[in-house]
């Protein structure tokens, strides 16, 4: 008798507008091949001294991914999870919209969020290890997060991502990594991003390098076992 009335309230629902909210969709913005390389980013960084951070996290969909798969591999390291927690700051828009010739209206979205709500999601899914940091990353001193061994970047815009690039690198620890989203000159929301990325490699006079049709690879010699 349960099983039945299970069955007929989602048919029920398969028949209605709600069935995107009740039945599994993919709602990560990044690929899988995407997830199995930061997973792979994880593995090449584990003996790497220094903390984890995902520097802008949204809802933490993908913080809740990369930290099982951290449990599922022993990989015991402090998560720090860094946002707004309420999108995008007036100035990082102003700046697009103003310096870089954007509409406004393509920065919408992301507002839709609270820590509490970030939270509450790591309960549910009996995640303990993430430091959750409700900060503007222009306002917030990233060097507070060192040592750190992996560094996923995905703040979007120009002005965030510029600021932030210099500070994650001071304190990733050699034979760390940064890996930054959206570095996609393709993509006209996310381009700031890509351009971010380009001119930072360039200050370091490292090559660039972008995998996976949108991930800036940063990685910091680590020159005491260089061959």
């Amino acid at each position: 008798m349960y099983s039945s009335v299970i069955k007929l309230v989602k048919e029920i629902l398969f028949n209605s507008p709600l069935r995107k909210y009740f039945f599994p969709r993919y709602l990560y913005n990044f690929s899988a091949p995407q997830l199995c390389f930061l997973c792979q980013c994880l593995e090449d960084t584990r003996d790497v001294e220094g903390s984890v951070a995902e520097i802008g996290c949204a809802d933490g969909t993908a913080t809740v991914f990369l930290n099982k798969y951290m449990s599922a591999r022993a990989i015991e390291k402090n998560y720090y999870a860094v946002d707004t927690f309420s999108g995008f700051v007036a100035k990082d828009i102003d700046y697009e919209v103003s310096n870089r010739g954007k509409a406004k209206n393509l920065f919408w979205g992301f507002e839709r969020n609270k820590k509490k709500w970030f939270d509450g999601t790591m309960d549910l899914n009996g995640i303990t290890g993430v430091q959750t940091i409700e900060a503007d990353v222009n306002e917030f001193d990233l060097k507070e997060l060192g040592p750190l061994s992996f560094v996923l970047l995905d703040v979007d815009l120009y002005r965030p991502m510029k600021k932030a690039l210099p500070e994650l690198y001071e304190v990733l620890t050699p034979g760390g990594m940064i890996v930054v989203d959206d570095c996609d000159p393709s993509d006209e929301r996310w381009d700031g991003s890509e351009q971010a990325y380009r001119e930072f490699m360039n200050s370091i006079d490292e090559p660039e390098r972008i995998v996976h049709k949108k991930l800036g690879i940063v990685i910091k010699a680590d020159l005491e076992h260089a061959s």
